[in-house]
């Protein structure tokens, strides 16, 4: 993997930029950085072609050169963590000259299974693959049963792609969740497994028929399928995202924590300004279907979906039923979902943070794209600002992608139940 070094020249100060990046396995690497000059944000795209070795250049604001020195250092990595924008020096040029893959590099067993997941969800998945399982979850939301068989039947070829046997919903299920599921094998997010909730529910079936049905009658299977239709967005949107999140993934992967990189290493790839919207909306999607994990917390701690933890205020009016919770604001609905004595639905509140999404929200923030340091101001009084770095920001992107498997999950296992009993 050579380490190619390309001079950028700000097109509005003439400032350069010297960056470093490693021709590895990607085709395409993306660039965001702000000229520490004058500020002008430059970004784009470097071009790949590994077959006749060239590069190609995308760039807005900015113009390249060959050469070895400039004002200042950059390194780029799609797949790593890399060292954010620093003078040029003698001792800079030195500390950069380790590429982020000698830094990062798969050594043990458990770090070359997140490489190869990492490489497994890489462009040529997401512009091959992926398409095609975009358009069988269009056949399956639209009851287009002639046609959907077929095109999982084609798919099943694919030796990225896990299948069981032919079944409408599990095989579209088993399609659309396959590599999200490889992507946290590390790290599981899901607090219970599906076989271990399945045998708590048949229990509650045994034993208390009668709010057992409370659960099978309180969403109908179109209701569910409008659910899966807004989650079946976000994994959309997600992988549209990945190219920026996949550092934070092979970290987690690796089994390192973002707190081990240090302040000085972040994204060289995307601005905040591009991953705000996607945290927002990921927000108001999972918050707005959380009741799915909220209930059956509800049905399986408290005995009845029905059964709020009258410990929790968060307004005047008591919230007493589900459908009470169902008119909280979501940063309301947040306080029951880290109730510490839920089984499920306390993981929202490790991805989920209203003291972001309402700065995002209201565009009351800062951020400095060069250190990368985010603050997210209060609305409320004298509340201190809460500072983030974008790699921890990115992460907290990904962590609420693995909700969404959740509630997925969730989602794809009442639909069962419910056709069960009919």
């Amino acid at each position: 993997m050579a380490i190619s070094n390309q001079v950028l020249v700000c097109d509005v100060c003439e400032t350069e930029i010297l960056v470093k990046f490693q021709v590895g396995v990607l085709d395409q690497y993306p660039l965001f950085y702000s000229c520490p000059t004058c500020s002008t944000n430059i970004y784009g795209d470097i071009l790949i072609d590994h077959d006749k070795g060239i590069l190609t250049f995308k760039l807005h604001n900015a113009t390249h050169k060959n050469g070895m020195e400039g004002d200042y250092i950059l390194v780029l990595s799609g797949e790593f963590p890399s060292i954010k924008m620093i003078p040029y020096t003698r001792e800079t040029l030195m500390a950069t000259s380790f590429s982020p893959f000698i830094r990062y590099s798969p050594h043990s067993a458990q770090a070359h299974r997140a490489y190869e997941v990492l490489l497994q969800f890489l462009p040529s998945f997401i512009d091959d693959e992926w398409r095609k399982i975009e358009r069988i979850a269009n056949l399956y939301f639209n009851d287009q049963d002639t046609y959907l068989e077929s095109e999982v039947e084609k798919l099943r070829k694919s030796p990225r792609i896990k299948m069981s046997p032919y079944e409408k919903d599990s095989s579209v299920s088993k399609l659309i969740t396959t590599v999200f599921r490889e992507m946290q094998l590390c790290n599981p997010l899901q607090p219970i497994s599906l076989d271990d909730l399945t045998q708590r529910l048949h229990l509650i079936k045994q034993n208390h028929p009668s709010t057992y049905e409370e659960l099978l009658h309180f969403y109908t299977r179109d209701d569910l399928l409008r659910v899966q239709k807004g989650l079946f967005t976000l994994f959309n949107t997600f992988v549209n995202h990945y190219r920026y999140l996949s550092p934070v993934v092979y970290l987690e992967g690796k089994g390192m924590l973002i707190s081990e990189v240090g302040n000085h290493e972040g994204l060289n790839t995307v601005s905040f300004d591009r991953l705000d919207r996607l945290y927002q909306n990921t927000y108001e999607t999972l918050l707005a279907n959380s009741t799915i994990a909220l209930m059956l917390d509800n049905l399986m701690v408290r005995g009845s979906i029905h059964s709020m933890n009258p410990s929790i205020q968060v307004r005047r009016r008591p919230v007493v039923t589900l459908q009470d919770y169902i008119s909280l604001t979501n940063g309301q609905k947040l306080k029951y979902l880290s109730d510490a004595s839920n089984i499920i639905s306390h993981v929202f509140a490790d991805a989920l943070d209203n003291d972001l999404r309402n700065p995002i929200g209201h565009n009351n923030y800062s951020y400095d794209p060069n250190s990368q340091l985010i603050r997210f101001n209060s609305n409320h009084g004298n509340q201190p600002a809460k500072e983030m770095y974008l790699i921890e920001f990115a992460d907290k992107c990904f962590q609420s992608m693995k909700v969404n498997l959740l509630l997925w999950d969730l989602t794809v296992l009442i639909r069962k139940l419910i056709l069960e009993q009919q």
